[in-house]
């Protein structure tokens, strides 16, 4: 490797061992972080190429990339030339095995993968997620490389650093895998923009940090004796020391020149680089200025290309240069500058009209050298002739500075991709040109859209201004509308700004241009849709206007921006199986354009109509949803496949699974700034709060809600209210009931959340057997009763509309309209699968039940004593609660059932209720072959034809027929799949096998019960909580709850 080739190091010892250290111990001792700062020609870079030769001596893999200063370097550039050697040395087999299944997304930073795209496109929300998996990718490939050897990445000049290197190197110092992996920065640390100051000041607390000042008179004597004789050494020591302060760089250079002349040290270098150049013929003087302008690394192709020479020619003029000391020649046969300094000094002193004509013919002969077949960085080019643009064609420039900004887009180097275009704007109006005006438009708002995603959306809105102001015709100014309302729907931005801006396009596109006029239509009318309650009715016609003219546009970009808008528009209770239609139809068009998330995004919304509308077959579409984002695999896709795997887990009432769930994708959420995360999680915990009825658990939801809603008022209360009242404090339930008409009203929320407001306000109002607000509630929701609710896209199920009306008809003394309600919202539960809500639906039938006092009452479970008892004798158990008795035969639930009797409160695990159950109990590999499996879907979607057949015909019996069958195929396969949909093998630890196995057998034990005792079932499906772990919680009015428990009697 070029930089790892030995030198004479005087006066380091101890910061040369403590390098050295760092690289050779990382293998036995873990991973290290070192940091080497001083001033330029320190010695910095040849204390790190003697302990690099010491660590590749002893079999360690480095990498060496240094920093670039001009402006036409790519983000990531020193980590690109570490990660190429490295990849060279290991091999690309090596390379390509570490890399696994992220080759493709490190074919951007090592190109000896393979060949990475030109473009990556992007979608509103995946930034950061998509540059968080790429530094994740690039640090995990070099700890797997480090698994068995050292590994050295060496990072020089980190002063001249891009944004995103340090990112990736604030990543890299900040994982904690112990392999044997060293990651060693230099820099100067006084010549820095401010940022790049704060932020290595940073780096270097958090790392082993070596601060190079210069030598002592003792050592400043020695390394003179390196360049002359040790007299002339001993005689020049101190006066060269007190010059210099022991610079080593300049001492060198003073020491050569043999002077005592009294400048300052930049003359020094500048007169020791002027007495060298004067013994250089003049191919050779020019070949250098024109490397000056080419950069460290001398192409001797490019270089030969601007002055009429040969690449040979060039290499034979620059070796009285190698002789003077200006240029080093490398083992590969490169030529570089021997120090950086030199090459500034001859760029600076060149004539500055000379320059931008040398630019130019640089950046020409780079595109020449890409064109036969050599790689080149855009950016290189790019920076070349923008900086040419005096003496040449902004056209070119134009087009290599909007690739270089594509290329930075592909490895989420925002700020650098919109640098790119800023330098380009600046320099044509520095040279006195101008670029077309709709060009300059299109570059403005490409620039805008960097600068948003790097996180500054105000310059971004600056950009966007300029933009609309530079517009010179209707279908340009609303490309810039359009390029606003993007920017406002991921930075808040005035929505009456960003409205009147897309009514101004709408009018100057109006009948002229149809796919302006569409795409402008649907953004307004999402705009509209997402304004105050009041202006929500305009975004009905317009979307329906939208999307007339997207289908007829013939272009299937615009026809999805038309449907997703008229999907936001009806996005309310009771248009679920319109939506869904229209989510079908989204993922079909995202397939034909092969966009991946749009296909996945109508795939969810598909599934979420069909949800509302209470139809079974939101579960195979869900399925492919999954399958597509599990394919994919980023962490913005892990976290949507979390929190709906939650969803799924709240709907079928395994709380534990969902608890687990819901924290771990807040947690993912988080460190990828999920935008989201926290309304998904509060969404989550109120669903679970209301699966597992626990009134400590429901009051803190309802305060956190009302904390976290600030913004939502009408959402946060209506929410906090339903939790009260559940939680059975009736006084703050009312109190919440209050604010919810001191802010508003509930009447006011027509969107998708009114479906969450009305089932917490019915718990409410039941609790608090509020007649007038059951009677309002009831009016809105009776219309909807054939349908559910749902809070968000998949985020949480807010149960069937049925449930909410029987229990407000229940309030008003209309106890048949509430039984056939709660009977209905019972089947469509159990049609969706979800377990919580029948049951809920089922309790609020016994509670209605116990309550008819009107056509004769059952019999109160409170009759007779208040003790409870539950004996065995033999093979049969008897029981006694309130007035019921009955005898059941042994079954393993039963016993389960005495155990959490005989301690009310206390969580006993199921593992314990399970007798320890070993690791290889119960495993019986898979439940049921695939082959079965799709026998039973196929069944199913027959199943859907012949009941919607005989529900045409009004054929009643065989529509309950084929339910049955229904009902039993879509249990079977609920027991042999999991979340996903997947073949379920029995594989789990012994705790989640505990917890499935004591759950059912304690559900069975109820079932059972129900046959002859169904009011003691009925209270103790209230009260039995299963899980991981499972108790006994009885609520204190819900009849006998002390019992006498016998589990082996005679």
């Amino acid at each position: 490797m070029a930089q790892g080739e030995t030198g004479t190091i005087v006066g380091r010892v101890e910061p040369l061992s403590a390098v050295r250290a760092a690289m050779v111990g990382s293998g036995a001792a873990g991973r290290a972080s070192i940091m080497v700062s001083g001033e330029a020609g320190i010695g910095k870079t040849s204390l790190l190429r003697a302990a690099v030769a010491a660590a590749g001596a002893e079999g360690a893999v480095v990498g060496w990339g240094t920093c670039w200063q001009g402006r036409g370097a790519p983000g990531f550039w020193p980590w690109m030339r570490a990660f190429g050697d490295i990849a060279r040395e290991v091999g690309e087999t090596e390379a390509r095995a570490a890399a696994g299944v992220d080759t493709d997304l490190l074919s951007v930073l090592v190109r000896e993968l393979g060949p990475a795209g030109d473009e990556v496109a992007y979608s509103d929300g995946d930034t950061d997620t998509r540059r968080l998996l790429l530094l994740e990718a690039a640090v995990r490939w070099l700890e797997n490389l480090a698994g068995e050897r050292r590994v050295v990445v060496v990072l020089d000049d980190l002063q001249w650093a891009d944004p995103s290197t340090l990112d990736l190197l604030e990543y890299a110092i900040g994982a904690h895998r112990p392999v044997g992996l060293t990651i060693v920065g230099s820099h100067r640390h006084d010549d820095f923009e401010p940022e790049t100051g704060e932020r290595l000041a940073r780096l270097d607390s958090q790392v082993e940090h070596i601060h190079l000042t210069g030598l002592s008179i003792a050592e400043t004597e020695d390394l003179l004796a390196t360049v002359t004789d040790a007299d002339t050494a001993r005689a020049l020591a101190a006066d060269m020391h007190r010059r210099t302060g022991g610079h080593p760089l300049f001492t060198k250079e003073l020491a050569r020149l043999a002077t005592t002349q009294e400048d300052d040290l930049p003359v020094v270098v500048t007169a020791a680089v002027a007495r060298r150049l004067e013994s250089v013929p003049a191919n050779t003087r020019r070949s250098l200025d024109v490397a000056s302008v080419v950069g460290n690394r001398i192409l001797t192709d490019v270089v030969g290309a601007v002055v009429g020479r040969t690449p040979r020619e060039v290499a034979a003029d620059l070796g009285p240069a190698v002789d003077a000391g200006l240029v080093r020649a490398a083992h590969d046969g490169e030529f570089r500058f021997t120090h950086d300094l030199f090459r500034e000094v001859l760029y600076r002193e060149m004539e500055a009209s000379r320059r931008p004509i040398l630019h130019g013919a640089v950046g020409d002969a780079l595109v020449d050298r890409v064109e036969r077949g050599f790689p080149v960085v855009p950016g290189d080019i790019a920076g070349h002739l923008v900086q040419g643009l005096e003496a040449g064609d902004p056209t070119r420039a134009l087009s290599w500075c909007r690739r270089a900004a594509r290329d930075e887009r592909s490895r989420s180097a925002f700020r650098e991709a919109a640098a790119h275009l800023r330098r380009l704007r600046h320099a044509v109006a520095a040279a006195g040109s101008e670029l077309d005006p709709a060009t300059h438009v299109e570059v403005l708002m490409e620039e805008a859209d960097n600068r948003a995603r790097s996180g500054d959306p105000d310059a971004a809105r600056a950009l966007l201004r300029d933009a609309a102001a530079r517009a010179p015709d209707p279908v340009c100014r609303a490309e810039v509308a359009l390029a606003v309302q993007r920017l406002g729907s991921k930075f808040a931005a005035p929505r009456g700004q960003v409205i009147s801006q897309l009514e101004e396009a709408l009018a100057g596109v109006l009948g002229i241009e149809p796919v302006a006029e569409a795409r402008v239509t649907a953004a307004l009318a999402r705009e509209w849709q997402h304004s105050v309650a009041g202006d929500r009715a305009r975004a009905g016609p317009l979307s329906e206007r939208a999307l007339e003219l997207g289908r007829r546009s013939g272009d299937d970009r615009t026809l999805l921006e038309c449907l997703l808008a008229r999907h936001d528009t009806l996005w309310r209770p009771g248009t679920g199986a319109q939506r869904a239609e229209l989510g079908r139809e989204i993922a079909e068009v995202g397939a034909r354009l092969g966009d991946t998330d749009r296909y996945a995004e109508g795939l969810l919304l598909e599934a979420n109509g069909l949800l509302e509308s209470g139809s079974p077959r939101f579960r195979p579409v869900l399925e492919r949803w999954f399958n597509v984002l599990s394919e994919r695999g980023e962490p913005h896709d892990r976290y949507m496949i979390e929190t709906r795997r939650a969803a799924l887990a709240l709907l079928e009432g395994d709380t534990d699974r969902a608890h687990e769930l819901i924290w771990s994708a807040a947690d993912l959420g988080e460190a990828i700034h999920e935008p989201d995360t926290g309304n998904v999680l509060m969404s989550q915990r109120v669903a679970l709060a209301r699966a597992r009825r626990d009134p400590g658990e429901l009051r803190t939801l309802g305060e956190d809600a009302v904390s976290w809603w600030t913004g939502a008022p009408l959402l946060a209360h209506a929410v906090a209210a339903g939790a009260m009242a559940e939680a059975g404090d009736t006084r703050r339930a009312r109190q919440e009931v209050n604010m919810v008409s001191e802010a508003g009203g509930w009447r006011h929320e027509d969107s998708y959340l009114a479906s969450v407001l009305v089932s917490h306000l019915a718990e409410a109002a039941v609790a608090l057997d509020d007649v007038e607000l059951s009677r309002s509630l009831l009016e809105v929701v009776e219309p909807l009763i054939g349908g559910c609710g749902m809070n968000g896209a998949m985020v949480a199920f807010a149960g069937p509309f049925a449930h909410t009306a029987g229990i407000l008809a229940a309030v008003l003394g209309d106890g048949d309209k509430a039984r056939s309600w709660l009977e209905q919202a019972t089947r469509m539960a159990r049609d969706v699968g979800a377990v919580v809500w029948e049951e809920r639906s089922r309790r609020a039938l016994d509670d209605l039940d116990r309550h008819r006092g009107e056509s004769g009452a059952a019999p109160s479970p409170t009759d007779g004593a208040d003790i409870a008892r539950l004996q065995r004798r033999g093979r049969v158990w008897t029981l006694t609660w309130g007035s019921e008795q009955a005898s059941v035969p042994h079954v393993k639930g039963l016993a389960d059932l005495a155990a959490l009797l005989s301690n009310p409160g206390r969580d006993i695990p199921a593992l314990e209720l399970a007798g320890g159950l070993a690791a290889g109990e119960g495993s019986s590999g898979e439940l049921a072959d695939r082959q079965a499996l799709a026998a039973y879907r196929r069944r199913l979607d027959e199943l859907d034809s012949e009941i919607d057949e005989a529900e045409s015909d009004a054929d009643l019996a065989r529509v309950d027929s084929l339910r049955d069958e229904r009902e039993q195929l879509l249990g079977e396969v609920r027991r042999v799949t999991g979340l996903g949909g997947r073949l379920r093998i029995d594989g789990a630890v012994p705790a989640e096998r505990a917890r499935k196995a004591v759950s059912a057998r304690i559900r069975d034990a109820i079932r059972r019960l129900g046959g002859v005792a169904p009011l003691t079932a009925a209270h103790l499906d209230r009260s039995i909580r299963t899980g991981t772990r499972c108790a006994y919680r009885p609520e204190p009015d819900d009849g006998p709850t002390r019992w006498e428990v016998t589990p082996n009697g005679t």
